[in-house]
This record gives C-alpha cells, sequence and structure tokens, in this order.
C-alpha cells in the first residue's frame, strides 16, 4: 500500500541539495564507497477522542560507490516495523520495504548530471485488511515516520539536472519523470484489486549564494501526476508545489541553521469525481551547534502547522457545508557527534507536543492532543578506509 506523501516530504529535503549541489565530487573511485546506518525509532500518542498510540522502527541502510570521477552508484533499503494501538484494537505490519537503486553521471565540467533510478520491489506492497490503519499512518507527511511505506512495486525514474554560477549566485534546474507498474495493494482473500499509479512529471530550480557570513539556499519544486488507476476507477490526489529556504552562518564560533519548507497540494478529485480538499504543510526549523571541550552538542527545534480544507459535501438532500481545519506539532531535540573506530556516530532524541484534528464519537470536528518521541543513531563509515 503506498500513498503519495512520501515522496512529497523527500522533494522537499531535496529541493536545494540536488539542483545547486551539481559540483565536483572528491570521490574517484570504489575505494571511496560510503556505508550509512540510521537506526530510529518514532512513537506517537494521540490523545481523546482519537486514543491512538503510533510507532515505527526503521533501519535504513545506504551504500555509494563511485566507480569513477564521474559515475556513481547509490543502493539503499530499510527494514520496518510498524504498529498502531487503539480502540479498535491493534494494527502491526513489518518487513524489508523496496530497494532503490540509483546512478548519477556527471558529464562536461561537472555543470551537468544524469540520473537513473530503479525502485526494485523487495518490499511487500500489499496489505491485509488489519495492516491497513498502520500502513496508513505511516503515510502522513504531518507526522512524517521515515519509512512511509513497505512497497509500490516496481519503478523507473530517469532526470537530468544542469547547475551554473550566474554574479554571485549558483543556479540549477532539473527535471525527473517517473514510471511505475501497476501492483496490488490489498491482500485479500479471493480478490484481486489492481493499483497503476500515474506518471509524475517533477520539475526544480535552487539558488544559492554567500550572505554576510553564510550562506543561503533557496529551491522549489513542482510535481504533476496523471491520473491513478484503481479497480478501473481514475482518480487524482492533486499535485504538489514545494517550497525551501535555508541559512547557515557561525556566530561566536556555533554552527547556525535556521530554514523553512512549505508542501502545498493542490485539489484533485476522488473516484466517484468529488473534488477533494487542498492541504498545505508549513514546517520551520532552527539548529545551533555548540561545542564545549570540542564536542559536538546541537540542540534543535522543529515547529509545523498542516492546513487542511475540506470541500462542501452533498449526501441525497443533506448539505454538508466546507471547512478548513488545522493540526500543529512543536518538537525539541538534541543530537550529537561521535567518532567510534573511524565511524562517526550521530546519536539524536526528540520530544514533540502537538495538536491533530480528528472526529469526535458523534462524527463531529474535535482536536486530539498529541505527545510524541523519537530516537536516532546515524552512522557513517568508510569500509575501505579513505
Amino acid at each position: 500500500m503506498t500513498t503519495r506523501t512520501g515522496g512529497a516530504r523527500g522533494a522537499a529535503m531535496l529541493a536545494v541539495g540536488v539542483m545547486v549541489g551539481v559540483s565536483s565530487a572528491g570521490a574517484q573511485s570504489i575505494f571511496d564507497s560510503e556505508l550509512r546506518l540510521a537506526p530510529q525509532f518514532v512513537q506517537y500518542r494521540i490523545k481523546a477522542p482519537a486514543n491512538e498510540t503510533i510507532s515505527e522502527l526503521a533501519i535504513p541502510i545506504f551504500v555509494s560507490m563511485p566507480l569513477s570521477q564521474r559515475f556513481t552508484i547509490d543502493i539503499g533499503t530499510s527494514y520496518a516495523r510498524a504498529r498502531i494501538t487503539s480502540d479498535a484494537g491493534t494494527s502491526a505490519l513489518d518487513g524489508l520495504t523496496d530497494t532503490q537503486l540509483r546512478g548519477n553521471y556527471t558529464l562536461g565540467n561537472d555543470n551537468v548530471v544524469l540520473t537513473a533510478g530503479l525502485n526494485l520491489p523487495t518490499g511487500n506492497s500489499s496489505v491485509t485488511l488489519e495492516q491497513f490503519a498502520a500502513s496508513s499512518r505511516i503515510g502522513s507527511d504531518f507526522l512524517a515516520f521515515p519509512i512511509s511505506n513497505m512497497g509500490t512495486g516496481f519503478a523507473a525514474t530517469g532526470g537530468i539536472a544542469v547547475a551554473r554560477p550566474l554574479g554571485d549566485w549558483n543556479i540549477g534546474a532539473g527535471a525527473a519523470v517517473r514510471r511505475s507498474t501497476a501492483y496490488e495493494p490489498f491482500n485479500i482473500a479471493n480478490q484481486s484489486f489492481s493499483y497503476q499509479p500515474g506518471n509524475e512529471y517533477r520539475g526544480r530550480i535552487g539558488a544559492d549564494r554567500t550572505v554576510g557570513a553564510g550562506r543561503l539556499a533557496l529551491g522549489l519544486t513542482y510535481s504533476t501526476f496523471g491520473a491513478d488507476n484503481a479497480g478501473g476507477t481514475r482518480f487524482s490526489t492533486g499535485d504538489r508545489i514545494i517550497t525551501q529556504t535555508s541559512y547557515s552562518t557561525t556566530v561566536s564560533g556555533n554552527d547556525v541553521v535556521v530554514g523553512a519548507y512549505d508542501v502545498f497540494r493542490t485539489s484533485g478529485y476522488y473516484a466517484s469525481g468529488t473534488v477533494s480538499g487542498r492541504e498545505n504543510i508549513l514546517n520551520a526549523f532552527g539548529s545551533v551547534g555548540l561545542h564545549p571541550n570540542g564536542v559536538l552538542v546541537e540542540p534543535t527545534l522543529e515547529v509545523r502547522h498542516w492546513q487542511q480544507s475540506i470541500p462542501e459535501f452533498t449526501s441525497g438532500s443533506t448539505v454538508t457545508p466546507g471547512r478548513g481545519q488545522s493540526s500543529y506539532l512543536g518538537t525539541v531535540g538534541v543530537r550529537t557527534r561521535l567518532e567510534v573506530a573511524g565511524v562517526s556516530v550521530f546519536p539524536g532524541a526528540g520530544f514533540t507536543l502537538g495538536s491533530v484534528a480528528t472526529f469526535d464519537a458523534a462524527g463531529l470536528p474535535a482536536q486530539a492532543g498529541l505527545t510524541g518521541f523519537r530516537a536516532q543513531l546515524a552512522m557513517r563509515a568508510t569500509p575501505f578506509g579513505q
């Protein structure tokens, strides 16, 4: 089972980095390969009237292998275990996710990068009715679980990125297309239900430059999708417009980063032809890298707001007026960096408070308090010691 939410979240994080970061790389051979492992645990408790506890353990592993100065292959997969407990019972799923395989080839003087990628269906893209609640919750862009789905079937992506200096600015632009094969999102005995995702077309622009003692980065991503086909019925989840900005500098010897990203989804339509509402997620963040006794200690702060537009709905003679609803959260955390036997280790933890839009027992709009906790132990190593 899949949603488009995970893709939007990833695009927000990469909008600037991919476009502007077309520059000379130091890695030149397979001996510069890098291994990254990042176990994470995330849990949210959503209070009455929802009364849900949602948790996920994710263990992503990623390897980057430069085969030459211009050609690099990346491969990554994850193990994930998700669980939701509520008044209705427990829903859980676990296993390997799909495997991502990507190749980057740099042309000329590092100004053009060609990218090709494959989504290999090593994860389970079909869920049972008992697993449906867990698979739906981890796909939320607002809660931002590290793994948003277990599998989406085979898919191929091709893209190109170009970067050039323009005065004091580095300017980048790129485009990509993703085509996915059909798969069955539900595992129900004696039933067959095929889901064919529409093609995704993505354009990105980005820019960065020195401002004062720091560096400013800007990015804009637009993704449009062909109509999805579920069991012969077509529907659309809407397009995505993602903006991102960040500024990094040094203040009194401490590293300071502030930034924000915004994910706006346009209206789509359901299988019935009814228009779906718009939604917007705005996220702001900041961190300060302190260095007491030469050890990095980095406090972090993140705030997020989710605005949903619910369109007017008519059922028979009953008309339910349109409305808006909001959810929000704030997360305070801390992370550090250690060097252990030649491996860079980045432990971190965070605590979250917030409120989520939901419905009460009578089906009326309500707000539910939210608390959360997350912990991560990211590791990075160069196996050949380069």
